[in-house]
């Protein structure tokens, strides 16, 4: 077994099928939600929904209506869904230009929490508008701001502050409750900060590639040297894409892929071939089959980790 193999094992349980394959969600909350007096929240991604969750707990339901095999920066809802959404106490957004659908439907203001809104002189431009094919969803562009704020886990605790001072604005009288279920969260995401930390300290400046560009926050915190492609791990690259990997890593010598879900055995092998090997770092926007956000980011820094022994 090769060490791309080995490590592709020993990650696996990180990225099940790219962190969410299954049904759609239900679009509503439970019944039980207004006769208790908890408070209707809904989201945009997955990580609010783990962060909303572990900082309210049976003061709020939480709905996450994106199907779990679409990405969920992409997707826009039905009507049906919209009017859900319209209906729930708060609506979290990851902001910085995340969940495009938000800006093309009337949601009521009040009710908009903005998570990221606090440090927007921390956004990441993008450095090129590139339209591309991913996945189910079909072609697409990025541009303007880098999204994927929460793979920072600083900045990803401030985005929980902000979940957690709506939620007090919301019910003052379950203030304490929600600081509590808050500081047990940062101190799990202070953990991951040092257990990447760790291993960026390892990894120093030695090259990664990047198989998609949306690692800019994680590269950003830990100084990594990386550099991405546009490739999806359940497609085959095209021998265009191969020449342009060459030409690449002529003058970026990686001897790592950071890939966001199991890369398919034939992209594997070539790579290994050239001398790169894959690991799995899953960004977790959609809910994983198994564990859950903090358990796959662990295992993404375990990965990391992997990859400099």
């Amino acid at each position: 077994m090769t060490a791309a193999r080995c490590l592709a094992a020993l990650v696996a349980a990180a990225a099940l099928a790219g962190c969410g394959e299954g049904e759609p969600r239900a679009v509503a909350p439970s019944p039980g939600a207004e006769e208790v007096g908890r408070l209707s929240i809904f989201v945009v991604n997955y990580p609010l929904q783990y962060f909303a969750e572990r900082i309210g707990g049976e003061a709020v339901e939480v709905v996450f209506p994106a199907p779990a095999n679409v990405d969920p920066a992409s997707w826009a809802p039905d009507p049906e869904t919209v009017a859900a959404y319209q209906g729930a106490d708060l609506i979290l957004l990851n902001g910085a230009g995340y969940a495009g659908w938000v800006q093309r439907v009337s949601l009521p203001q009040s009710r908009l929490v903005d998570t990221s809104g606090g440090f927007r002189d921390q956004f990441i431009p993008l450095e090129e508008n590139v339209t591309h094919s991913h996945g189910p969803d079909g072609a697409h562009s990025h541009r303007g701001f880098a999204f994927t704020t929460w793979l920072d886990p600083g900045l990803a605790t401030l985005q929980a502050q902000a979940v957690r001072d709506a939620f007090a604005k919301a019910r003052p009288d379950q203030e304490a409750a929600f600081q509590q279920g808050f500081e047990t969260l940062e101190a799990d995401l202070r953990h991951l900060d040092q257990r990447l930390s760790a291993a960026a300290e390892a990894i120093g400046d030695a090259p990664l590639l990047f198989s998609h560009p949306v690692y800019q926050y994680l590269v950003h915190r830990y100084g990594l040297n990386g550099r991405s492609v546009h490739w999806e791990p359940d497609q085959p690259p095209t021998e265009a894409m191969w020449r342009e990997l060459e030409a690449l890593i002529a003058d970026h010598a990686a001897e790592w892929m950071v890939w966001e879900g199991e890369p398919i055995d034939a992209t594997v092998e070539r790579l290994e071939a050239m001398g790169i090997g894959s690991l799995v770092y899953a960004p977790c926007a959609s809910a994983p089959r198994e564990g859950d956000f903090l358990s796959v980011m662990l295992a993404n820094a375990a990965a990391l980790d992997h990859s400099i022994r």
